[in-house]
């Protein structure tokens, strides 16, 4: 089952919170990492590289959670539970990551203050189905 993102949920994803971004280690541990997000129509979105830990994760079991907290108020916060549907990995995902990089630091190159990535890593976005939001 799917769901839409409310509105209170997409007014926190819109804004440059980073958020907790948690996936199952192969021995099931929990994994959890800071990241940017986006919501994306009904998905949340969130851009990395192949190869790193959550992304091996990801492609073993790709049920995933994300929180996000309002820094202004410890009363406003949303748990998103959902599954990555698609892993994009076309040049999309570094329009994504420099799309994020102007939200969250207002330079949208994200290569100009991460120069040793680029050219060296494969950037790929997680599209991600909720399920459930809690909050």
């Amino acid at each position: 089952m799917s769901l839409a993102i409310p509105e209170r949920v997409r007014d926190l994803l819109d804004r440059p919170i980073v958020v907790s971004f948690a996936t199952s280690n192969p021995d099931g541990q929990p994994q959890v990492t800071p990241v940017w997000a986006s919501a994306e129509g009904d998905q949340v979105w969130i851009n990395s590289a192949v190869g790193r830990r959550k992304d091996r994760n990801i492609r073993a079991n790709p049920k995933v959670t994300v929180l996000v907290l309002d820094p202004d108020n410890d009363f406003n916060w949303a748990e998103i539970r959902g599954e990555v549907v698609e892993f994009d990995e076309s040049e999309a995902a570094v329009a994504h990551i420099n799309k994020l990089s102007g939200v969250y630091s207002g330079n949208d190159d994200y290569y100009s203050f991460n120069p040793e990535g680029k050219g060296k890593e494969q950037r790929v976005i997680y599209k991600i189905q909720p399920s459930k939001i809690n909050g």
